[in-house]
């Protein structure tokens, strides 16, 4: 497809990223095509996939990306990408995700991307000497049997893990999801501890976890496939995922609070950083963030990475730690930045126009 698409922040509702990313999805759908990822639920092209398996491809998105990004003054870490796996087997072809990091890399503007395949070489090549470009990997369990019935798309645990060493090999900042821990299937404590270690031992120097949740369109579907690996998961779940908040289920609270406390526990033992991503609780009828019970960092991903405004033709990084939701004193001079929001590009647009970018350095 062609595609008019234009980067953007997070998505409005709920926010527990403490930074601001520009966001880049070159591909919706996925033929990893994991039973329970959320993106079966979604909208547009990504139901596409989910009932034809269909892979939509936004061609040349890598040149609409750069025009983008040539007319910002102040930009954000890209996010490479947050639903579709931006390495994905088709990604082979069109080679779309290494075309837009080159894009940001030759700006100087830092890119993250999470995968659960294996990360090209010429990625690790084109991100070496950029500070703040960095990686997270994906990695559900130690058992290689059970990752294929979780994962059937996506790489192997040897290669995920090698993914962390090479990562740190290149000098960059690694990163290991088990993300989301899914109950009945694998949050056995002893094999979240096997998996933390060999994250550690591999290169890793942060863990982030969530908790498996289910939007409510697709709960027969998830529970349905999920079952083919466990089959207490229909009544496991039906005791178990009894809180609602937004459009999706969750396992109960205290069930969460004592995954957490252990994934923390595990990674202090470790001396590994650890966050939560996106876990609420229900606080007299309003979503609460649990991450700022958890969490051992300052940002949610481990690395603190500024936002980044432009001097010349490249951009450089403004003196602060990224943490922008936390933020109480916005001294790059943008106070929207300051406790979070869902910006779009013609939000960066303003901002590019208001600043006094020689003021910043």
């Amino acid at each position: 497809m062609q595609s008019n698409k234009e980067l953007h922040g997070w998505w409005p509702g709920k926010r527990e990223c403490t930074a601001e990313r520009m966001l880049v999805n070159p591909y919706n759908g996925c033929t990893h095509n994991c039973p329970f990822c959320y993106a079966h639920a979604m909208w547009g092209y990504f139901k596409l996939f989910h009932e034809q398996k269909i892979v939509t491809v936004f061609e040349d998105f890598d040149r609409a990306v750069a025009v983008q990004l040539d007319g910002l003054n102040v930009a954000s870490c890209g996010y490479l990408s947050p639903v579709a796996d931006p390495f994905q087997p088709i990604n082979r072809h069109f080679r779309l995700s290494e075309k837009i990091i080159k894009v940001f890399m030759e700006r100087n503007i830092p890119i993250e991307f999470i995968t659960k395949n294996e990360i090209p070489d010429q990625v690790l090549r084109l991100i070496e000497k950029q500070e703040h470009s960095f990686g997270q990997v994906t990695i559900l369990t130690p058992d290689e049997e059970l990752r294929k019935k979780l994962v059937p798309g996506g790489a192997s645990t040897e290669k995920l893990l090698d993914n962390l060493r090479r990562l740190r090999q290149a000098g960059n900042f690694a990163a290991c999801r088990i993300d989301p821990v899914i109950p009945g299937i694998t949050d056995n404590p002893k094999d979240l501890e096997k998996l933390v270690e060999m994250a550690v031992k591999a290169g890793a120097q942060h863990i982030v976890t969530s908790c498996m949740d289910i939007p409510n369109k697709i709960k027969p579907f998830i529970i349905s496939t999920l079952s083919k690996i466990n089959k207490r998961i229909p009544l496991l779940y039906r005791e178990l995922y009894t809180e609602r908040i937004d459009g999706c289920w969750h396992a109960e609270i205290n069930y969460r609070h004592n995954l957490f406390k252990i994934m923390a526990q595990v990674c202090r033992q470790y001396n590994v950083g650890f966050a939560l991503c996106m876990e609420y609780e229900m606080v007299y009828g309003v979503a609460v963030g649990l991450n700022h019970r958890y969490t051992s960092t300052r940002n949610c991903e481990g690395l603190d990475v500024p936002v980044y405004f432009r001097r010349g033709s490249i951009f450089e990084p403004f003196n602060c730690d990224g943490a922008c939701l936390l933020c109480r004193d916005p001294r790059c001079g943008i106070p929207d930045l300051a406790g979070g929001g869902a910006w779009k590009l013609k939000d960066y647009r303003r901002w590019s126009r208001e600043i006094n970018q020689l003021a910043l350095f």
